[in-house]
C-alpha cells in the first residue's frame, strides 16, 4: 500500500466521520424543533381552554 492510497483511505474516513456528525446534529435539531412547536401548541390550547 502506498501513501496515496494511505491518505486518500484518511480523507475518506475524515468525510465520513463529519457526515455522520453532521447527520446527528441535524437530527437533534429536529427534535429540538418538534419538542417547542409541542410545548407552544399545549401552551395555546391551554390558553385557549383556561385562559380569559
Amino acid at each position: 500500500m502506498d501513501d496515496e492510497e494511505k491518505i486518500a483511505r484518511g480523507v475518506a474516513r475524515g468525510i465520513a466521520r463529519h457526515e455522520a456528525a453532521r447527520a446527528d446534529a441535524q437530527g437533534r435539531q429536529l427534535l429540538g424543533c418538534l419538542l417547542m412547536i409541542a410545548i407552544f401548541g399545549v401552551g395555546f390550547i391551554l390558553l385557549i381552554r383556561y385562559g380569559g
